[in-house]
């Protein structure tokens, strides 16, 4: 029995021997740098800090390797790794706003290797200009896409705005003001743009900024491939006066409140249902929560310690109040003018959803209220928005000739089952 047990000592002490000996690999100590390069311009392809990257299969030993590393291309379009083991590589531009690349293979990596990549963009954002007026920032550019033969759709123009040199997807201001002022498109590039090979302009904003501050900014546009990165402008520097104000006789961009996710509340049931506060007016058929306290207001179905903030109205099961002329609206005195009322379902709200078909309008009406839906035709302008997808928006424009009290806002008939609208944003403005 002793024998067994200093055999069994023997193997654990060797166990323990042959795991303590020192690992006599070097560090890695190679390095590896280059360029992407855009094949339009010849100059380093505009990016953001670590949106995509090179791939690199090691080679060395075998062709069968398919675990790859990543190297992150920098804002400047430009890589560097210097912790990498000598050998040979395979490397390929990957998941970049790009048509799909070469991959150069055995390149050999010792002391420090110098390789550059052409990339041809799906999209070049040309003519980039950003105006300041006040506390309000506009942006513009138009779009070029030299290859448009199986160019996927285009998905949108979006802002970015930072506070520091990095700025893009990777580095931005994330708040709803600036994500809603995205350019939604959701387009092939001939039904956008036609059959030519830059757009007219693209105008976004205003977008709001503080005084004293200093911003960077550009602008993104992508193509709905698997990737969804962005082409994106240059970045200007702006710098926002200490003094800076805005124009108090301006007409404002958005006459409506509390009209984007979060939306904020007033009274509620402390659990979901409730009413939206400021200029909001909820009728009585749209008040069918709290045994008609409540109506317009939706806080998510996860309870008050989930509250989602949304503008919501729904009709759900059999045993729910049914919802016939609700009207949600604000009432403004406009002066004369040309209008355009947008309610988007694309935007930031975690809880988005325009289900079922009922009849669902936007409308703008002459008064202090909305017309009923069998009278919609009495209305200024008004559109029927039930089967709009979750990523779209739809829009009314009308026109008055002299200052008038006007509202806006939705008017549903909710009669059938599983019926609800939770938007994003709502905007009315003045064109002219």
């Amino acid at each position: 029995m002793k024998n067994i047990i200093y055999i069994i000592i023997g193997f654990i002490m060797i166990s323990i021997s042959s795991c303590l000996e020192i690992d006599n690999w070097e560090e890695p100590d190679v390095r590896v740098h280059g360029k992407i390069i855009n094949a339009y311009t010849g100059e380093n392809m505009l990016s953001s800090q670590g949106d995509w990257g090179l791939r690199i299969w090691e080679r060395t030993w075998t062709e069968s390797v398919t675990n790859h590393q990543t190297l992150p291309v920098k804002q400047d379009g430009s890589y560097n790794n210097n912790k990498l083991f000598s050998g040979t590589y395979d490397i390929l531009p990957y998941g970049g706003p790009f048509w799909p690349a070469d991959t150069i293979k055995n390149v050999v990596f010792n002391g420090s290797t110098e390789q550059d990549f052409t990339v041809t963009p799906y999209l070049q954002l040309t003519g980039f200009e950003a105006s300041l007026n006040g506390l309000k920032l506009t942006l513009s550019c138009q779009l070029n896409a030299p290859i448009r033969d199986g160019l996927p759709n285009l998905v949108e123009i979006k802002p970015f705005l930072s506070l520091n040199p990095f700025c893009g997807a990777s580095s931005f201001i994330d708040i709803g003001e600036y994500n809603n002022q995205r350019k939604q498109i959701n387009k092939s590039w001939m039904e956008e743009v036609g059959d030519v090979e830059t757009s007219d302009f693209y105008l976004i904003g205003p977008l709001p900024v503080k005084p004293g501050y200093t911003y960077y900014v550009r602008l993104g546009a992508n193509v709905n491939d698997a990737n969804r990165r962005y082409n994106y402008t240059e970045i200007i520097k702006i710098e926002v006066p200490a003094d800076a104000q805005n124009d108090p006789n301006e007409v404002p961009d958005n006459f409506l409140d509390n009209a984007q996710w979060p939306f904020s509340k007033s009274e509620w049931d402390g659990n979901r249902w409730g009413n939206l506060s400021g200029s909001w007016v909820t009728n009585e058929a749209m008040r069918t929560r709290g045994e008609g306290q409540f109506g317009g207001y939706d806080g998510g179905w996860e309870g008050p310690d989930n509250d989602k903030k949304s503008l919501g109205f729904e009709r759900w099961g059999e045993a729910e109040t049914p919802i016939e002329n609700g009207k949600l609206y604000q009432t403004i005195d406009l002066p004369a003018g040309i209008y355009k009322f947008t309610m988007s379902l694309a935007g930031e709200n975690p809880i988005i959803s325009n289900n079922g078909s009922d009849p669902r309008y936007i409308a703008a009406s002459v008064g202090e209220s909305l017309p009923d839906i069998d009278d919609i035709s009495s209305a200024l302008a008004s559109t029927n928005f039930a089967e709009l997808g979750t990523d779209g928006s739809t829009s009314i424009e009308f026109t008055i000739p002299e200052p008038t009290t006007v509202s806006v806002g939705f008017v549903v008939n909710f009669t059938n089952n599983e019926q609800n609208v939770r938007p994003s944003w709502l905007k009315l403005e003045k064109l002219n």
